[in-house]
C-alpha cells in the first residue's frame, strides 16, 4: 500500500498528462453538446459559438465560426461584423488589427487615403494597446469614447531625411511616434494628416500609417517601415494584434448571487463596472461552469480511478 503511495507522487505528471488525452471533459470549456474550438482558437464559456444557440452567456458573448477558411477563423458576432479574434483569456482577448493609412504622389497629391474606426457594443480595448503613428510628416488624432465621456489624443512623426531615423525598435517621434490610450474606451477612430504632403521625405517616405496595437508587439524597422514595400502592411497584419478586455455585466451585487460563480471559486468586481470570477489557488478549470474548478488532487483521484482505488488516505 505505502510503494503504491509513493510510486503515484513519482508518476503524478505522467499520470496528469495521460488523463488528459483519456478525459479531455474533466474541466469543462463549453456548455455540454457546444462546440470548444474554431480552427486553432479555444471558445471557452462565457463565449459560445452561434447566436441564440444556449452556448454562450448571452447574445453579447456569441462567436461566429467561419469554415470557408482554411483552417476556420473566428469572429466576434457576426461574420458580417469584420472583428476576428485570435485568442480568449480569462480576462480579455486579442483581435485583428487594421490601420489608417495616407499615401502622396511626388507633387504631394495624395494617391490613397483610408481613415478607421471600430466600436465594440459590450466590451472595451485595454490600456494593454498602445497608439503608433508611422511616417516623417505625419501626425494623427485618435478619438475615442468611454463610460468617462469623450478622449482625443496626437501623436506626431517629423524628420528630414533617412539618416535621422534609427532601426533600433524604439519610438522617440523620429519617423514612429507612440503613446498610451485609456482604459475602458469602447470605440475610437484614427485620422491621419501631414504637414507637407511629404513633398520633401517624398523619396524614402511616400506614406504615413497610423494604429492601435498591444504594446511589444511592433518593433520599428526604420526608413524600412516608411513605405508599403518595406512590408509594414503585413507585418502589422500578422502580428500586431489589438488586446479587448471583457467583464459579465453587473454590478456588486451579481458576486453575492449563488450562481454567479461556481464551486472552488471566487467572484470579482472589475473596475469600471461588471464582474468575473476566477479559479481559487490551486484549483483549475472553467469558474463559469458546473462541476467548477478542480484541484490537483481531485484531477488525480478522477484520473486513477480506473486503476486505483482511493480510500479517502491512500491510493491500494
Amino acid at each position: 500500500m505505502l510503494l503504491h503511495f509513493i510510486l503515484s507522487l513519482y508518476t503524478l505528471p505522467f499520470t496528469m498528462a495521460l488523463g488528459t488525452l483519456q478525459n479531455p471533459n474533466t474541466s469543462a470549456i463549453s456548455r455540454p453538446n457546444c462546440p470548444t474550438h474554431c480552427g486553432n482558437v479555444t471558445v471557452p464559456y462565457p463565449f459560445g459559438i452561434g447566436k441564440d444557440t444556449g452556448c454562450s452567456l448571452d447574445n453579447s458573448f456569441y462567436v461566429t465560426c467561419n469554415s470557408s477558411y482554411k483552417p476556420p477563423k473566428l469572429f466576434l458576432g457576426s461574420t458580417d461584423d469584420n472583428i476576428e479574434i485570435y485568442s480568449i483569456s480569462e480576462t480579455e482577448f486579442r483581435i485583428h488589427n487594421e490601420f489608417a493609412n495616407r499615401c502622396y504622389n511626388r507633387n504631394g497629391t495624395i494617391s490613397e487615403d483610408y481613415d478607421w474606426s471600430i466600436e465594440l457594443s459590450a466590451f472595451t480595448f485595454s490600456e494593454k494597446n498602445k497608439f503608433t503613428v508611422l511616417g516623417c510628416d505625419d501626425y494623427s488624432i485618435i478619438r475615442g469614447r468611454n463610460d468617462g465621456g469623450e478622449f482625443s489624443s496626437a501623436c506626431m512623426g517629423v524628420c528630414s531625411k533617412a539618416q535621422d531615423v534609427a532601426d533600433n525598435g524604439q519610438c522617440p517621434g523620429v519617423g514612429c511616434c507612440q503613446t498610451s490610450i485609456p482604459k475602458g474606451l469602447n470605440y475610437y477612430n484614427i485620422t491621419l494628416n501631414s504637414f507637407q504632403n511629404h513633398t520633401h521625405v517624398w523619396s524614402f517616405n511616400r506614406c504615413g500609417f497610423a494604429f492601435v496595437g498591444e504594446e511589444g508587439t511592433f518593433v520599428f524597422q526604420g526608413t524600412n517601415d516608411l513605405s508599403p514595400e518595406g512590408g509594414v502592411w503585413d507585418r502589422i497584419d500578422a502580428t500586431v494584434p489589438v488586446v479587448v478586455d471583457w467583464v459579465i455585466a453587473g454590478d456588486t451585487r451579481n458576486c453575492s448571487e449563488p450562481s454567479a460563480c461556481k464551486e472552488n471559486t471566487s467572484c470579482y468586481v472589475v473596475e469600471g463596472g461588471g464582474y468575473r470570477c476566477r479559479c481559487n489557488n490551486g484549483y483549475e478549470g472553467n469558474p463559469y461552469l458546473d462541476p467548477g474548478c478542480q484541484g490537483m488532487f481531485q484531477i488525480y483521484q478522477y484520473r486513477l480511478h480506473s486503476n486505483y482505488y482511493y480510500s479517502g488516505d491512500y491510493y491500494y
